[in-house]
């Protein structure tokens, strides 16, 4: 009976990307601390204005509770005004959160580990991108919905157009996310060939062209979206400032 071992199929690419690795291994790797750290840095403080804004949503909603009809409308503006926050900030710990994670899977493969460490983390790369992906798809629609809604002369020409670009760059990427993750990763396929077959054609060079393509949008979705904190204060602003007078 002839033996069946998984070899992974290496292109050319694949292995002059593992001897460039090996080459820059030590400052690839002080890079990527210093990089995650200083990211991990700034989702702390966003977490602090995810949970300022969660605060105060309680608040209201415990202050609705007790107010008489009067009141109501008072509370009810400001608790709109801090869930629009919320999905200013929350949004930004997405972008922060798959900036963060891409980086450390990136650790992995420029680590030089054992191999099937390598391609657990390719795996795992593809799974992160759509999982990541989709949910900043979603938390920018609803960001656009809000700027559109409440500031509707404010410029949002350069956020539509990276939002646009992180749609067409999952649309493009798709087939082979969806397999990845559904056959090896985050599922199984109940075919054992068919998950050897996925395991067996996953390439460095298609995981870090993934990583390099998925990590400019990350980064410029975040320039765009962080001026719009702004935009969250003027809301309150807004809304306490008609309420004070």
């Amino acid at each position: 009976m002839k033996k069946v071992i998984m070899k992974y199929k290496k292109s050319e690419l694949d292995l002059f990307l593992q001897e460039r690795i090996r080459e820059n291994k030590e400052e690839l790797s002080r890079n990527l601390e210093a990089t995650l750290q200083y990211e991990q840095n700034c989702l702390e403080e966003i977490v602090k204005g995810i949970k300022h804004c969660k605060s105060n949503i309680e608040k209201c909603n415990k202050a609705l509770e007790k107010a008489s009809i009067s009141n109501m409308a008072v509370w009810n503006a400001k608790k709109g005004a801090f869930k629009d926050n919320l999905v200013i900030w929350n949004t930004l710990g997405l972008i922060q959160m798959a900036s963060i994670e891409i980086k450390r899977y990136t650790k992995v493969l420029s680590s030089g580990v054992d191999e099937w460490i390598i391609y657990d983390a390719i795996k795992s790369v593809y799974t992160a991108i759509y999982e990541t992906s989709k949910k900043l798809v979603d938390s920018t629609g609803k960001l656009m919905k809000f700027v559109n809604s409440e500031f509707p002369s404010y410029d949002i020409s350069l956020f539509k157009d990276v939002r646009k670009e992180l749609t067409k760059f999952r649309e493009d990427n798709k087939d082979s996310l969806t397999s990845v993750r559904n056959k090896i990763d985050a599922h199984r396929d109940e075919d054992v060939c068919m998950q050897i077959e996925t395991a067996e054609n996953l390439h460095l060079s298609d995981a870090v062209k993934l990583i390099l393509d998925y990590g400019r949008i990350v980064n410029e979705l975040g320039t765009v979206v962080s001026p719009m904190k702004q935009l969250g204060i003027l809301r309150l602003e807004s809304v306490f400032h008609d309420r004070n007078r």
